[in-house]
């Protein structure tokens, strides 16, 4: 496992809608892998092998984060914010941040603490504040700009029971995964391999929806986070979902059962362990768009169990990420054009 890899996308922004520094970066990383790298002007951006494949398995991870980011600046230097993506707000209070300021193509970062103005018991994104240390706006407006964006300070830290931490674990865990997929199955297979690393999934979702148009895909398997509820209960749906047991397989009503249930047998054949789930509405992933596209594709979700979502100190499993890779690397290797995703058929 490239842990060097993984922490580099953990460490670099990639605020929904300010996803091309990140893309460029990964292309980099993967050009030793890539026979070809599709891009768009939305910044979504395909990685691939085999591409003369009839056979097109597309991975889908989202690259993007949640944040915040400089909606205004105050005569006394204070910057005010709003969210980009679903942020809990609480969790920013009292928290070191980073405004991350692009520059002569690379990130430079401006060190700052949130805190708030009280408002009652409850906290919104409107009442936290950014202090960078200024007196003024002048002297604020040296430093930073209106549509620069704010995230926590690097964290990524390593755990007991092969358990990580960080922010944007979600969805970088998953994008992790896909590229670690395309590093082994590169010499193992012939089936065309399209990595999806999408943009906007945190926000409008715009990624998704280009995504298919590029590759025309044979089947999808969008990847990302679902809650664990080892820790805590999360909502009111009944699951029962740990860290470093797998992946979670989703039963949805909208996934190919076909597809899912190769899935399966993949596993149970490896012994990987995995996991199940019922999503039978949205699951408010890259999913929902990805299988409605070109007709109807066959489809399904793929989440990686986490704890406390759309934090600071998001905790996944090194095990499941291998577990993960392991799955896809051998359902892809052992997947021939004999497979029909027709249940009619």
């Amino acid at each position: 496992m490239n842990k060097k890899l993984f922490e580099k996308l953990l460490k670099t922004p990639s605020i929904s809608g300010k996803e091309l520094y990140i893309q460029k970066m990964l292309i980099e990383e993967l050009k030793d892998i890539d026979d070809e790298v599709i891009t768009h002007h939305s910044y979504n951006t395909i990685h691939v092998i085999n591409k003369d494949s009839n056979i097109k398995v597309l991975l889908a991870a989202h690259i993007d984060e949640i944040g915040l980011i400089i909606e205004e600046i105050l005569p006394n230097g204070i910057c005010k914010l709003t969210n980009v993506g679903a942020i809990r707000p609480e969790m920013y209070v009292g928290q070191k941040v980073n405004v991350a300021k692009f520059i002569n193509n690379e990130y430079k970062y401006i060190p700052g603490v949130i805190c708030y103005k009280t408002n009652g018991d409850k906290i919104s994104t409107k009442d936290l504040i950014l202090d960078l240390g200024t007196f003024s706006k002048e002297e604020t407006l040296k430093l930073v700009s209106i549509g620069d964006v704010v995230i926590h300070q690097d964290n990524v830290t390593y755990l007991e029971n092969e358990l990580i931490s960080s922010r944007a674990l979600d969805d970088k865990i998953s994008t992790f995964i896909c590229c670690e997929v395309l590093r082994r199955v590169k010499n193992e297979t012939t089936n065309g391999v399209y990595f999806a690393s999408t943009v906007g999934e945190e926000t409008t979702g715009r990624g998704s929806t280009f995504t298919t148009s590029m590759v025309n895909p044979t089947i999808t398997i969008t990847l990302d986070v679902g809650s664990s509820n080892d820790v805590a209960y999360y909502g009111d749906k009944v699951r029962d979902v740990t860290l470093g047991k797998g992946p979670m397989f989703t039963i949805a009503s909208n996934g190919s059962e076909i597809l899912c249930n190769l899935l399966k047998q993949t596993a149970i054949k490896h012994q990987i362990p995995y996991q199940e789930v019922v999503e039978y509405s949205k699951t408010y992933t890259d999913f929902d768009t990805l299988y409605k596209q070109k007709g109807g594709i066959p489809s399904t979700l793929i989440s990686i169990p986490l704890r406390y979502m759309h934090s600071s100190v998001e905790v996944g499993s090194l095990k499941d990420v291998e577990y993960t890779i392991n799955l896809l690397v051998e359902f892809i290797k052992e997947l021939d054009d004999k497979v029909s995703f027709d249940p009619f058929k």
